[in-house]
């Protein structure tokens, strides 16, 4: 099936980010389409959720919701892998 433009939201580290993208790599989804990949790292205690502005971790799922809604508005942002 192909796709004009989609979004992706990961909610993990670095290693469900890496897992994601290599699948989008496989079908070969970045060539045919516009793909914006969000990162919720929510439970997660690694280098991404810092390095993304979260801190050593985020549990607190009591913010979902409005978390959710800042996404939809965000801005992107390009990262190396």
């Amino acid at each position: 099936q192909k796709f004009d433009n989609f979004r992706i939201l990961v909610c993990g580290g670095d290693g469900s980010v890496g897992w994601v993208l290599s699948e989008i790599d496989k079908l070969s989804l970045h060539k045919q389409a516009s793909c914006q990949l969000g990162v919720l790292p929510l439970g997660t205690g690694n280098d991404l959720a810092r390095v993304l502005g979260w801190g050593g971790s985020c549990d607190d799922d009591t913010q979902l919701p409005q978390i959710l809604e800042k996404l939809e508005r965000a801005s992107t942002k390009m990262l190396d892998r």
